[in-house]
C-alpha cells in the first residue's frame, strides 16, 4: 500500500500528466495533403522539403520516413533544389526561393494503374513530425 504522501501526490501527478497530454495533443499539426498524377511506369514529384528561417535560409533538410507504404509502388527520396511555395508555414515573404533540400518521388509498380496512397512523416528541427498524406492517380 503507497505511504501517505505518495497517495497524496499521487492525484497531483495525474492531473500534470493529464495537462501535458492536453497541451501535446493541441500542438500537434494537421498532416500535409497532397495529391498527385502520373502515367503508368512514369515517377513523379510528390514533394520537396526544406525548413528555412526568417531570412529564407535553409535550416534544416528535412528527413523523411514512409509511415504508412503505398501498395502499387514506391516511395523515393533524393536530394534536390526545393522551391518555397505560397502555401509552405511561414513561406509568404519566401514564396520562390530555391533551397538545396529533399524531393520525394512515387514510382509506380510495373503494370500498376489506379490510386495508391501512403503516408510520410516529416522532420523537422527541435523534432518536430508533420505527417504528409499522399494520394495518386496513376492512370
Amino acid at each position: 500500500m503507497p505511504s501517505i504522501a505518495a497517495r497524496r501526490l499521487l492525484p497531483r501527478l495525474a492531473a500534470l500528466l493529464g495537462a501535458g497530454c492536453a497541451v501535446a495533443a493541441l500542438a500537434e499539426e494537421p498532416p500535409i495533403v497532397v495529391k498527385k498524377r502520373t502515367r503508368a511506369g512514369q515517377e513523379v514529384l510528390v514533394r520537396g522539403f526544406a525548413e528555412f528561417d526568417a531570412s529564407c535560409n535553409l535550416k534544416h533538410v528535412q528527413t523523411i520516413a514512409v509511415s504508412s507504404a503505398p501498395a502499387g509502388g514506391k516511395v523515393e527520396t533524393r536530394p534536390g533544389n526545393v522551391v518555397i511555395g505560397p502555401n509552405w508555414v511561414g513561406g509568404g515573404h519566401c514564396e520562390g526561393t530555391t533551397l538545396r533540400g529533399v524531393e520525394v518521388f512515387y514510382v509506380p509498380a510495373p503494370g500498376f494503374t489506379g490510386t495508391d496512397r501512403f503516408s510520410l512523416d516529416v522532420g523537422y528541427s527541435l523534432g518536430r513530425t508533420v505527417r504528409a498524406d499522399v494520394e495518386v492517380q496513376v492512370r
